[in-house]
């Protein structure tokens, strides 16, 4: 029994070793010793091989029945549709611009005109079936729906665009495509669970994984850098856990998926901010930051309170900092409100960093209130001391009434919080 395990794990081991020696075979068929031939000719010895992988799944799993060979091939037939998507979008932007960028010689394909492109693209349908079958062969429930999202998404790497917003609009196009139709079909199934559904899902970011290489080879700006990490970052926040049905594991891949958002968001606020804005305030900086953190806190599988914990003290810094190198009664009124907000969202979800956080924010409000009120003392005394007057009688007249009250509420209020987070 054990020599028969150590034979089974022995064929896994050579199934992974033949994927990578295929995945291999690719990456030589695109990059080393092809020079010679022209771009068209590459274009249909490669869709030949595509074809032919499919084929030989086909027949590894009609004719002889070896299903997870038939997969194995069918699958790595689904990833070379999207290689023959991105030698088709390097013919049309060969058409629309001559900026190539640093693209080494073996990855440049040129189209001589219009019509040739056209038959190219009619020659994509023969891998219409292919996607099909490979997914099928992975996710059978799901394979229509699974071919037509990878195909439209494949779609995107037909567009000519290699730099700026265009391309950051575009890679968003596509994570909210994945993500929407993996949120609406995928994740939850029991059959999205397994490790062929999973494959499935992942392959639908194949083509943005090639859409993120080409950039490289580009000029970028940091505004593309910094939103592109961020927008990476939280595709990778919001499908990792589904991938995975343990809810600690989810939560560690989304602690890590935070380095590329952090990373992102830095490089948006402290290159390219300041650029635009000269010496942008902390409001600009870490307050939407902030924001951030507490919507993450909404998706998170564990951990929420720690993501709003340090949304609240990202906000708390922000606007303490803004007043103390900004301080207008704007301002002070504003981080009033925004701390009393905190007050409240910290009774709502039962969190003592809330409220603690949003109080010690409106008493140093206040205290800059009262600065500037101090500051209209020279120009109307009168009417300042007539208003301190008013509002002290009115405080009197209602702790006379309500102190009693207030007292024990206060009492109840700090031994409901002791069982708070």
């Amino acid at each position: 029994m054990e020599r028969w395990m150590d034979i089974q794990k022995l064929g896994q081991v050579l199934r992974w070793l033949g994927s990578l020696l295929l995945l291999g075979s690719c990456a030589s068929f695109m990059l080393e010793g092809w020079n010679a031939f022209d771009s068209q000719l590459r274009y249909w010895l490669f869709l030949a091989y595509v074809l032919g992988l499919a084929g030989l799944g086909i027949l590894l799993g009609w004719r002889i029945r070896e299903d997870k060979g038939a997969r194995t091939l069918l699958g790595l037939a689904v990833v070379g549709i999207a290689a023959q998507f991105s030698q088709l979008g390097a013919m049309i932007h060969s058409l629309v611009s001559v900026d190539n960028g640093t693209l080494p010689t073996a990855l440049l394909y040129e189209a001589s005109s219009w019509a040739v492109v056209a038959a190219d693209a009619g020659a994509l349908l023969l891998l219409v079936p292919v996607a099909y079958m490979g997914f099928a062969a992975l996710h059978r429930p799901e394979a229509r729906r699974l071919s037509i999202a990878y195909l439209l998404v494949c779609c995107s790497l037909l567009i000519p665009v290699r730099q700026g917003l265009l391309l950051t609009g575009l890679m968003l196009a596509v994570i909210a495509l994945v993500l929407w139709f993996d949120g609406r079909f995928m994740a939850g199934t029991p059959n999205g669970s397994t490790s062929e559904g999973i494959t499935s899902r992942l392959l639908l970011l194949l083509p943005m994984g090639i859409l993120i290489a080409r950039t490289a080879f580009y000029p970028q700006s940091m505004l593309f850098l910094g939103v592109t990490a961020l927008l990476m970052g939280l595709c990778a926040f919001e499908m990792a856990p589904k991938l995975v049905k343990d809810d600690a594991v989810g939560a560690r891949i989304q602690t890590i998926t935070l380095l590329p958002i952090m990373i992102g968001w830095c490089v948006l606020t402290i290159d390219y901010l300041s650029t635009v804005v000269l010496s942008p305030p902390p409001v600009l900086t870490w307050l939407p930051l902030s924001g951030l953190m507490f919507a993450l806190s909404t998706r998170a599988c564990t951990g929420a309170t720690q993501y709003r914990k340090a949304a609240a003290v990202m906000a708390a810094a922000a606007w303490i900092g803004q007043l103390m190198t900004h301080a207008t009664p704007v301002t002070s009124f504003l981080c009033l409100a925004f701390s009393i907000g905190m007050v409240f969202a910290g009774f709502y979800y039962r969190e003592r960093l809330l409220v603690s956080t949003g109080v010690a924010g409106a008493v140093f409000a206040v205290g800059y209130h009262v600065r500037f009120a101090f500051q209209l003392y020279d120009y109307s005394p009168w009417g300042l001391l007539a208003v301190l007057g008013i509002g002290i009688l009115l405080t009197a007249s209602y702790l006379e009434k309500r102190a009693t009250w207030m007292f024990g509420r206060l009492v109840m209020l700090r031994e409901e919080m002791k069982a708070w987070h």
